[in-house]
This record gives structure tokens, C-alpha cells and sequence, in this order.
């Protein structure tokens, strides 16, 4: 079952971006019509056109980003923790683990994740990769434990969970958006972990103006095509969970 979740997000999901759907759509839809001249083949370009607009110039993906983030902006005071679970991505997420690394001197990271890519070579994996990030902060390396070669979230929980850390004092660490799937995830395995969120993308406490003068739209595809992966993922995940 996790080959499933694994190949869905890895092949399917791609495929589904709502965004690379929308523009093959277009350039196949008026390929069509310039040889069959039919209305209704001009609607549903006109519509796809319209759709892909509205991605673009209406923060539709900041406002599902902000579903996905809001329940984790107030962070829990921590108080003598132990273990700073990672999951792999970001560099934010790195840099966090170490700033609370430095905060809580006896504590352990576990750096989630192995390589998720289909064709894999040594510039995409990605414990080498965080390694050489830690050295590069001058952080203890000998205080980071690079954790299995998992491929996905549901793999990088199940390889922690066989260490048996103590929950109350184990913090888990990644994406804002991200981490909504993390914590069901992690509550399906018995894992009550702590959640600190990093690289919050939809909040932000510009004025409208200033709004403005860094609108983007590949910004806002972007964010869109984000939400969209994040839903496909809980609702995967939620289609396999019975059988973890």
C-alpha cells in the first residue's frame, strides 16, 4: 500500500497539477478547434481560459494555503524537549531544526527522508544534502541522525516510530502547508508528536499596497498548484489509512 501512495504522489499527482492540466488542455483544445469548428469545443476552451485566469490573478491558492496553515500559526511554548523530528525538504526546515537545536542543548535532530525521486543519482539525495547544510551552519553533526532511505511522509513517520522516542518531548518540524497531512499521519501511527510549523506562505501582514507592488502571478500558480497537491495527498492518504 505505501508502493501506492508512493507511485500516486509521485507519477499521478504530476500529472493532475492543476495548472500543467489547464495549459495541455488549452494548446490541445485549440489545436482542435482550429481543424472542427464547433462551439462547443470554443466553450470549453473559453471556460479553461477563464479557470486558468482565475488561478492567476486571484489569491485562490493563498486562501486554501491559509486552510492548511492556520491551525499551526500559534506555536506551543516548549519546554525540555529531547527529539527534533525533520521531515526532508525545505531549507527552512533544516535551519529551524537548528535554531531549536541551540535552544535545547541536549536535545537529538532526526532528519527524515531518503530519496523520492523515480531516477535516482547522487545529486538529489537528500541526507548528503542536509549534512552538508548542518556543517555549513556549524552545527554539531554528531547531534543529527539520518533516518532511513524513505521515499514519502507516511515511510518517514513509520522508520520513526520504530525508535520509540518519547512523544511529549518530540517536536515534529516541516512546511506549514505540509504539516496538516504530517499530524494525521503521525496521530494514524500513534505518534502524538509536538507540531512546530516553518515556511508559512499565506500569511503575511503586508498591507494591501505593499500587496500589490510583489503581486506574481507565477506566485500565485504556484501557491494554487501547492493547496491542490496537499488536498490529493490527504484525501490519498485518507483512502489508504485503514490498511497502515
Amino acid at each position: 500500500m505505501n508502493n501506492l501512495y508512493f507511485y500516486f504522489s509521485k507519477i499521478i499527482a504530476p500529472l493532475i497539477n492543476p495548472t500543467n492540466f489547464l495549459f495541455i488542455s488549452i494548446v490541445i483544445l485549440l489545436l482542435i478547434y482550429t481543424k472542427i469548428k464547433k462551439k462547443i469545443i470554443l466553450n470549453i476552451l473559453v471556460f479553461n481560459i477563464l479557470i486558468l485566469l482565475s488561478i492567476s490573478f486571484l489569491p485562490l491558492g493563498n486562501l486554501g494555503l491559509k486552510y492548511l496553515e492556520k491551525d499551526f500559526l500559534d506555536k506551543k511554548k516548549l519546554q525540555g524537549i529531547n527529539n527534533i523530528v525533520v521531515l526532508s525538504g525545505s531549507d527552512k526546515r533544516i535551519i529551524t531544526s537548528t535554531i531549536l537545536g541551540h535552544k535545547f542543548d541536549d536535545s537529538k535532530i532526526y532528519y527524515l527522508g531518503g530519496n523520492a525521486y523515480l531516477v535516482k543519482n547522487h545529486q538529489n539525495d537528500e541526507p548528503s544534502y542536509a549534512m552538508n547544510f548542518y556543517e555549513k551552519l556549524n552545527f554539531d553533526i554528531n547531534r543529527v541522525k539520518f533516518v532511513g532511505q524513505s521515499r514519502n511522509t507516511i515511510e518517514n513517520l513509520q522508520e520513526i516510530k520504530k525508535l520509540n522516542l518519547d512523544n511529549s518531548k518530540t517536536v515534529l518540524i516541516t512546511s506549514a502547508s505540509h504539516m496538516k497531512r504530517s499530524m494525521m499521519i503521525a496521530k494514524k501511527l500513534d505518534l502524538d508528536f509536538i507540531p512546530y510549523a516553518t515556511d508559512f506562505k499565506s500569511h503575511s501582514q503586508k498591507s494591501f499596497l505593499n500587496k500589490y507592488q510583489t503581486f506574481d502571478v507565477a506566485s500565485n500558480l504556484n501557491k494554487f498548484n501547492l493547496f491542490i497537491r496537499e488536498i490529493i495527498g490527504i484525501i490519498t492518504f485518507k483512502l489508504i489509512s485503514k490498511s497502515l
